[in-house]
């Protein structure tokens, strides 16, 4: 059985989870699924890291962690903060065919989705909109730049985490979007919340990139769920994502965090 490893700097990758886990059961197939949380403390995300290069080696060790621990067969890193840094891992470039990245996954169905004509509103965090990976990409991928516009969304993760005034949050964010633009969705957490952005061509790479998982998949048979992390999960944080996952078993892989902290 294929063993997949799903990763974020917390616990907005777990709807790419939920999401893998509905693919494979309308499809039929199975998967050992592990989701390896890379956060580092409960207090503190890969932001309150100084340099970049510090980033780049934490996220190093927690990919090492995942082949130590997990022996996986595929890492789906389903963070767009750790995707930007995921090609500069000593990883990365020790075992380039099992890491897949979301930006990749979002870059692809933007290509499937979207002609070059039309525009792209990409909302994202304020390290994914500062990076410019999207535009980047995007350019690369034929896009005019003039047809991508890139709002940040400081707060926004944490307001959704937090079941906090979102839609108003939401709407603040989006004022001035093209509303005849595509709306990409570049943070894990916003594709959780898609139905708070209001708008009829919503582009979530969170469903590609678990869609792109599951076909990449031949095996029939069980799925399993576990979780490991650094640190347990706080009570407000189970709740919170409890009432977000529409998919129960991803819930009670939550509930069941392994708590390790010599993961990475």
């Amino acid at each position: 059985m294929k063993t997949i490893c799903v990763t974020d700097s917390g616990m907005g990758g777990l709807s790419v989870c939920a999401e893998l886990v509905k693919a494979l059961k309308q499809a039929r197939k199975g998967a050992d699924i592990v989701y390896f949380n890379a956060c580092y403390a409960d207090d503190l995300g890969y932001n309150a890291i100084a340099r970049r290069s510090g980033k780049i080696a934490m996220f190093d060790r927690a990919l090492a962690g995942m082949e130590h621990h997990c022996r996986p067969d595929e890492i789906l890193v389903a963070c767009n903060t750790l995707s930007v840094l995921l090609e500069e891992t000593a990883f990365a470039a020790r075992r380039p065919e099992i890491a897949r990245s979301i930006v990749d996954a979002a870059v692809a169905l933007v290509r499937e989705r979207v002609s070059p004509t039309e525009r792209i509103t990409v909302f994202g965090t304020e390290t994914t909109t500062s990076e410019n990976t999207y535009l980047k990409r995007l350019t690369d991928a034929g896009w005019s730049p003039s047809h991508i516009d890139q709002i940040a969304c400081p707060g926004l993760q944490t307001s959704i985490s937090n079941q906090d005034r979102v839609e108003e949050k939401v709407a603040a964010f989006t004022r001035d979007a093209d509303k005849a633009s595509w709306y990409l969705l570049a943070c894990t957490h916003f594709g959780i919340r898609a139905d708070a952005f209001n708008h009829p061509k919503i582009l979530d790479p969170n469903r590609a990139m678990a869609q792109e998982a599951c076909d990449r998949i031949a095996a029939t048979g069980p799925i399993t769920l576990n979780m490991v992390s650094r640190y347990r999960p706080t009570p407000n944080e189970l709740t919170t994502w409890a009432t977000l996952l529409d998919e129960p078993g991803t819930v009670a892989m939550l509930r069941g965090n392994r708590v390790d902290s010599t993961l990475f």
